[in-house]
């Protein structure tokens, strides 16, 4: 019979814990402390002013996660995390945040003037138009709003750059400020450079980025993604279908390491709620479908959109 020769090694050395290996007993002291954190309120989180989404997020946006939000294109991504964004740093004055906006499409100037756009309740059209001049009662109230933004802690990079740049970079910025909580906003991930030539692989590449930021520096990431053509095939369209995670772009790459996914469509009437939610204007309707979210809710959040000053508010039913 042949026998196995036993490889010694020094007593001192423990082969699981040499390999990563945490024991049960660890992990079950490791729950215990997250519960009873959340349980004193000593959790960090972020609420929104949107609170059904608070409550699907179990308080808010938490360090560590990676939030994904996928759209076909013109739905509303950019409004929509635009304004989660501002409004997260308004609810969260008292708290160390810093938001670096990864945006590729859109300059910074643009973001505020949408902002803007929601509070002084002027259209962009209007308060850039050169036929139909602003009053300067107008103009005063959009600088009223907008004057405010020059205290929040956002900083725009307009710049296409590439994984490594984007995590040297928050390295630096979380080496100089160690107590605060860096929000990466990608606008959106198909624009960040890559020497990948597959788009699954790229995507991959982006993922496994913010994967080791969130792990390395407790960053948040939110990262806007497109959805693929397949939800828009006849058979699907007709049907009313909501999107699936094998509707994001370049296959689920991102949804697998993703904590939440917020899927965004503008039905005609989805499971019939167009009455219940927003019958007096369905064209306003816009479903926030979350169909990924680990420790939190899924389900359906309907919004009344209205794009035209980027304003967008939970819907109530009204029946």
């Amino acid at each position: 019979m042949k026998m196995t020769q036993k490889i010694t090694q020094p007593e001192s050395q423990d082969p699981f814990k040499k390999r990563g290996f945490k024991s049960i007993k660890q992990s079950v002291t490791t729950s215990l402390n997250e519960v009873r954190t959340g349980m004193l309120g000593n959790r960090r989180v972020y609420p929104t002013k949107w609170d059904r989404l608070n409550v699907n997020l179990l308080g808010g946006l938490q360090p560590g996660k990676m939030y994904v939000i996928a759209g076909r294109p013109g739905v509303g991504k950019s409004a929509f995390s635009n304004q989660m964004v501002f409004d997260l740093l308004d609810v969260n004055k008292d708290k160390d945040l810093l938001v670096l906006y990864w945006s590729f499409e859109m300059p910074g100037y643009q973001q505020i003037l949408r902002a803007g756009s929601k509070g002084s309740n002027k259209q962009v059209s209007e308060l850039l138009s050169v036929q139909k001049k602003l009053t300067d009662s107008d103009y005063e109230k959009y600088k009223e709003e907008v004057i405010k933004y020059n205290d929040y802690p956002i900083y725009f990079n307009n710049v296409p750059r590439d994984m490594e740049f984007i995590k040297e970079a928050n390295v630096e910025i979380c080496n100089k400020r160690p107590d605060a909580t860096v929000i990466n906003v990608f606008d959106h991930s198909r624009l960040i450079l890559s020497n990948k030539d597959q788009e699954l692989q790229k995507l991959n590449d982006i993922s496994k980025g913010c994967m080791w930021m969130q792990s390395k520096m407790g960053t948040i990431s939110i990262l806007l993604s497109q959805l693929n053509r397949n939800i828009e095939q006849e058979h699907r369209a007709k049907a009313q279908y909501q999107p699936l995670l094998t509707d994001l772009f370049g296959g689920d790459s991102i949804g697998q390491d993703a904590h939440v996914v917020m899927m965004l469509q503008r039905p005609n009437d989805l499971y019939g709620i167009t009455d219940i939610y927003c019958n007096e204007d369905p064209i306003k309707l816009l479903a926030c479908h979350i169909e990924k979210n680990r420790d939190g809710l899924l389900g359906m959040i309907p919004y009344e959109a209205e794009m035209s000053t980027f304003t967008i508010n939970e819907r109530i039913k009204t029946k």
